[in-house]
């Protein structure tokens, strides 16, 4: 029986894909490792690129882009080991950090999982902790701050820490990117316990946040690991315009889903409110993206998906149950 199973879903990142299941080969002993790809209806090549190179993986295929939640549900539905490892496709995992964050949740019951430290492509640090979303923080966001004074601790209020910290520490969210979960605590985390692992609410962004909290709700904490580390590829699936535009929307959707569900009705609507003003100046910026789609060719998905988001958190001022309507896949597939 394998330890640890390994979910991975897969969206067009093909050559990123094939780097992290090579390290994950070499990561950790013949047969620690249970490896799961959900294929979310790629078209570069990725599940002919599974099959040829790596036919111990089990390999699930998609029709179409079911969302990150969905496809990690799949995944973790055939799962057969103890632990559960959410690792993006954009990631390359060092030999041992996988056992070792294994054994620290082992070790410690009050902790139902782990993250580690997240490094870019050149080897500098990446943001991977966070708190969970406040009006505060949606403040300094819709206002720039935040964008503004990027390293600032109060004005960047949902980082806190940075997750660059030097010792264990105990955090709201760990980037969904490696998420280390003890399957037990799983079980005990849905407020109702016939429900999936994540919230298929969440089509991409904010399922993590939700989990983390389920899981603080049944007693069970996340802690962050800086002794170990791997390389994170960020934003691998979203790359051009649109795709860019469309991620924003999702992170804001996944905040307010957040807040409805885990604070008062009152502060989602609150929150709502200090988006929809704080997206006027972006619609501007949004309206430069659209040029530039056009003169290459790509469409009006960014001015579609602009209209559709306007009415959106128009609607939500007037009823917050839209915050329940699930966010659909991005504008456009990118080239492969």
């Amino acid at each position: 029986m394998p330890e640890i199973s390994v979910l991975i879903v897969n969206w067009n990142t093909c050559d990123l894909l094939r780097s992290c299941l090579r390290s994950l080969a070499a990561a950790e002993a013949p047969g620690t490792l249970e490896v799961i790809v959900v294929d979310n209806g790629s078209v570069d090549g990725s599940v002919g690129m599974v099959r040829r190179e790596f036919p111990s993986v089990t390999l699930i295929e998609n029709d179409a882009n079911a969302g990150f939640a969905a496809a990690v549900n799949q995944a973790d539905a055939v799962a057969t080991a103890p632990y559960r490892l959410l690792l993006n496709s954009d990631t390359v995992v060092p030999p041992g950090v996988i056992s070792g964050c294994r054994d620290h949740v082992r070790d410690h019951p009050a902790v139902a999982g782990v993250g580690c430290r997240l490094l870019n492509a050149d080897g500098s640090h990446q943001s991977s902790v966070f708190r969970f979303p406040s009006l505060l923080g949606l403040v300094f966001n819709a206002t720039y701050l935040s964008q503004i004074f990027p390293n600032h601790p109060i004005l960047n209020w949902d980082r806190y820490g940075f997750g660059n910290w030097t010792e264990v520490r105990r955090a709201d969210v760990v980037m969904g990117s490696f998420l280390l979960l003890d399957r037990t605590a799983l079980d005990r985390s849905a407020l109702d316990d016939s429900a999936p692992l994540l919230d298929e609410g969440y089509f991409f962004y904010g399922e993590e946040t939700d989990l983390c909290r389920r899981l603080l709700e049944r007693g069970r904490h996340i802690e962050f690991l800086p002794d170990y580390s791997i390389t994170h590829v960020h934003g691998a699936s979203t790359r051009t315009p649109a795709q860019l535009a469309w991620a924003e929307e999702a992170k804001r959707r996944s905040k307010l889903r957040f807040l409805r569900t885990w604070r008062r009705p009152a502060v989602a609507w609150l929150a709502n409110l200090i988006l929809l003003l704080g997206l006027v100046p972006r619609w501007c910026g949004w309206a430069v993206l659209d040029t530039v789609d056009r003169l290459r060719g790509r469409g009006p998905g960014g001015r579609r998906l602009r209209a559709g988001v306007a009415r959106f958190h128009l609607r939500a001022m007037g009823d917050l149950t839209v915050l329940e309507e699930r966010w659909g896949p991005p504008p456009e597939a990118p080239p492969s």
